[in-house]
């Protein structure tokens, strides 16, 4: 094939390129006139993304030495909101930039450029991630703010979801044998001798199963248990072994060592939450079992493939592997969202998510309505400490005395001095002691001889001249001051805001990918449960700008699909 003459090169260069550009601009011009009402035409006309790209500036995409970046920062910034807007994979997104033009357009591309692959996508999603993981939900709420600066002092509902792991749930073998090669595999990558010497004293097959081995659901009972005791006491020899050899490479920073370390007391967790190990006097192994269901250990490993995703139990049928995702929302934006592991309790996020809203936006609301997961004293003085009593938890309390066959500590009366604790029949008791967040206050069985209401306040099956203890806990008045709040009107009128959490909650998990993690680890659940609900942000956003500017034309339209 003839090349082009470098004179014929030049003259394209000088009239074929402006002749694209103003094609491109006035097809973009045409294009943009005709859908005013397009999510995108609306988003460039309402948001400023300068303060993410200014965010995200530290990050350099480089085709080379001193190159100019293929892909900039600003495009880059806009590519992934527009992924997170629509749910779309990177994949998908990539396809979305090259083919269709209100995407290009809107990332800021010319209709003859070619965007940005997914791997560009990835590496970009990555950085930001690991380094602006607030970055959009920050900004963006802060703009919304401007427009409505009403939210910022409306009460917030909190409530969670169960935000599934990008991982397999495991058998309790397949676990441990899983982990037992991630352990060898970290430690051949700190010390490539270290780890064969490891795996040429293991009974490899002992260890992870030999190529017959039947399958689990074909193998009797006493074939299963023999399953799980070879491959528990392989196991152990396993990890003794690594052990050894991490301490002979002493030489080796913590950094290069952590990673093994990890996985250590990854396989050291799932031993002790999962099974009862007997042993004879010598030390050595006689039976392994597996522990009864009320006996296992708390916030459960359930897959070697996402280590930190645990069981999230919301019921009988309700058991997620994954984490569990906390949002804090008034009835139109959520303002806080955070995820932590699967098996923390609902309660204990709520302190977290006010405290960020008072270091990053510096709000502190005036009532946080939560269900009866709150309802605890120590989750009151959680929130009080966290906000410097500035906000009112309100939850309903759980009555203890319902169900109880005896007087509670609710039936005790602890003096102002909170030095003296009166029972039912006026017999008082300044003996105590601590135990916990709480004080164990002690009726001796002589002070006690002859009450009226023995029978209702000592278990019959107690020694007659034993004592009895009356746990007082420090939190005691403020359970006090939210019982009584929870008699008032204002209480049911809170109360009856706690659907709107519902709405929301469903809203991201349905139509902005709430549901199911992308990446494995805390962190990227995290990112990602920020971008879903900076993008369900944004399209509340819009359409109360929306109504606001076109009341009588917003009511008439039928709702948008996948909006608040």
């Amino acid at each position: 094939m003839s090349t082009i003459p470098e004179s014929v090169m030049s003259l394209v260069n000088l009239y074929l390129k402006p002749l694209l550009v103003w094609f491109s601009n006035k097809l973009y011009a045409d294009l943009v006139a005709r859908a005013k009402d397009h999510l995108l035409v609306q988003l460039q006309a309402t948001i400023d993304l300068t303060p993410i790209e200014e965010a995200c500036a530290d990050y350099h995409h480089l085709t080379g030495p001193g190159a100019r970046p293929t892909h900039p920062v600003p495009r880059l910034t806009r590519a992934l909101l527009v992924g997170y807007l629509y749910n779309w994979s990177l994949r998908q997104l990539e396809l979305q930039i090259r083919y269709n033009l209100i995407v290009k357009w809107f990332v800021g591309y010319s209709v003859f450029d070619v965007g940005p692959d997914h791997c560009t996508l990835n590496r970009f999603e990555q950085w930001v991630c690991e380094h602006q993981r607030r970055s959009y939900f920050d900004q963006v709420l802060r703009q919304i703010d401007a427009d409505f600066p009403e939210e910022r002092n409306q009460p917030q509902i909190g409530d969670t979801y169960a935000l599934q792991a990008n991982a397999a749930k495991e058998s309790l073998v397949r676990l441990i044998r899983h982990t037992c090669q991630c352990l060898l595999n970290a430690l051949a990558a700190v010390d490539a001798a270290a780890g064969q010497s490891v795996t040429e004293k293991l009974d490899y097959a002992a260890l992870f199963g030999s190529e017959n081995e039947p399958s689990y659901y074909r193998m009797t009972g006493t074939e299963r248990k023999q399953q799980l005791q070879t491959t528990v006491v392989n196991a152990l020899q396993c990890a003794q072994g690594v052990r050894t050899q991490l301490a002979a490479t002493g030489s080796r920073s913590a950094d290069d060592r952590q990673e093994v370390v990890d996985w250590l007391d990854r396989l050291d967790k799932i031993l002790a939450d999962e099974v009862q190990i007997q042993r004879d006097t010598e030390g050595h192994i006689t039976q392994v079992s597996r522990l009864p269901k009320d006996k296992r250990g708390s916030y459960r490993i359930g897959s070697a493939t996402d280590p930190q995703a645990t069981y999230r139990v919301h019921g009988k049928n309700k058991v997620d592997l994954g984490y569990n995702a906390s949002v804090a929302a008034t009835t139109n934006f959520i303002r806080e969202i955070q995820v932590d592991t699967g098996a923390q309790p609902d309660a204990a996020a709520i302190p977290g998510l006010l405290a960020a809203q008072v270091e990053h936006h510096d709000i502190c609301p005036s009532k946080f309505i939560y269900d009866a997961a709150a309802g605890k004293g120590k989750t009151h003085a959680a929130v009080q400490k966290a906000t410097q009593g500035r906000t009112q938890l309100v939850a309903p309390i759980v009555s203890t005395n319902k169900k109880a066959k005896r007087f509670t500590p609710n039936d005790f009366t602890l003096s102002a001095e909170g030095t003296c604790l009166t029972c039912p029949n006026q017999k008082s008791s300044s003996t105590a002691y601590r135990s916990g967040d709480g004080r164990n206050f002690c009726f001796a069985a002589s002070v006690c001889q002859g009450c009226s209401l023995w029978s209702d306040c000592r278990d019959p099956k107690a020694n007659p001249e034993g004592i009895r203890h009356v746990f007082i806990s420090d939190h005691r008045h403020l359970l006090e001051q939210a019982q009584a709040y929870n008699q008032t009107e204002a209480f049911k009128a809170d109360m009856k805001l706690r659907p709107h959490v519902e709405r929301v909650i469903a809203i991201l998990v349905r139509h902005n990918g709430g549901r199911r993690a992308r990446r494995r680890g805390k962190k990227k659940a995290d990112f990602q449960a920020k971008m879903n609900a900076t993008a369900l942000n944004i399209k509340r956003w819009l359409r109360l700008l929306a109504e606001r500017l076109h009341p009588l034309e917003t009511a008439k339209a039928a709702p948008l699909p996948a909006t608040v």
